[in-house]
């Protein structure tokens, strides 16, 4: 079993335009609304790709398709109700100049209690699961230390995606893996500006706190995979790229399908961006289907 947890659970409402005028009206040319949050999407794509798991986390008013969606498509649902509306972000395309702006909101505060619930659902869930998924931002109320928290309470490996001082915080629970992309990265151990450098801080990550693998995703130049004595790269499958939402999700999942089958480090790569790559070619928030995957691996 595989335990995916999101604290900022999302509705992400994907809008397609021409060129987007500051200074005008513009027409919408395309739209899509699909329920988010990095945990609940690495669960939709596992389940896409043969894998089983389950959803815990925080959810909201105006939320109620999260786990309908979710139990529809062969996921375990345990998520904490808390007060207050679901957010929802926004991804506006620009199809004419292949740019996305993204405008996030915050979900409500979430209590103490709330969060002494979750972390009694963390200690259940991860007592059947062989990897456990932290990822993505937190609401108000949660600190910054909450994924270190969560990870020391986990039995299962933790396998963490987050960034800034949630990542920094993170790491003290000496995760398994990580899957940071080069700007969450670059927000604990500065600035990156070659590939030998991603090895370089990946190898100190791995040395200062003890993660096994780091998984670093770099958009259209695929990814590096570094372990202590091994490190790989691999160029992304060339896709038409209709949008870029979820790909680092898919990514995650791709990697953990290799590592339920006991892959070595460089098929655990290769996995992780053949399935970014069999998201990026759909619209909105979509994921990579296990046909997919295997006609994009022989890329």
């Amino acid at each position: 079993m595989i335990t995916t947890v999101t604290l900022s659970p999302c509705l992400d409402k994907t809008v397609k335009t021409g060129k987007l005028d500051l200074d005008s009206m513009n027409r919408v040319e395309q739209v899509s609304l699909d329920i988010g949050g990095k945990g609940i999407n690495v669960s939709r794509a596992l389940s896409r790709l043969g894998v089983t798991s389950r959803a815990i986390g925080f959810n909201f008013s105006g939320g109620e398709a999260i786990p309908e969606t979710l139990e529809i498509e062969g996921v375990e649902c345990r998520f904490t109700e808390c007060p207050g509306c679901l957010r929802t972000n926004l991804k506006i395309m620009e199809t004419d100049l292949g740019r996305t702006v993204e405008i996030n909101e915050s979900n409500p505060e979430v209590s103490s209690e709330s969060i002494e619930v979750l972390k009694a659902s963390i200690i259940e869930s991860s007592k059947d699961s062989e990897f456990i998924v932290l990822a993505g931002s937190v609401p108000k109320g949660v600190g910054s230390g909450i994924y270190r928290a969560l990870g020391e309470l986990s039995s299962g490996k933790v396998i963490l995606d987050a960034q800034g001082e949630l990542l920094l915080e993170g790491l003290k629970a000496k995760p398994f893996m990580i899957k940071p992309n080069i700007y969450e990265l670059e927000t604990v151990v500065g600035k990156i500006s070659s590939e030998s450098e991603i090895v370089s801080a990946a190898r100190k990550l791995i040395s200062d706190y003890g993660v096994q693998i780091a998984l670093v995703s770099r958009g259209e130049d695929g990814a590096v995979i570094v372990s202590e004595n091994e490190c790989y790269s691999c160029e992304a499958v060339k896709v038409p790229v209709r949008s870029t939402s979820g790909a680092g999700d898919n990514m995650l999942a791709g990697a953990i399908l290799a590592l339920t089958e006991n892959q070595p480090l460089e098929t655990v790569l290769k996995y992780a961006v053949t399935a970014a790559a069999g998201a990026i070619s759909h619209d909105g928030t979509t994921f990579c289907t296990k046909e997919e995957f295997e006609r994009l691996l022989k890329k």
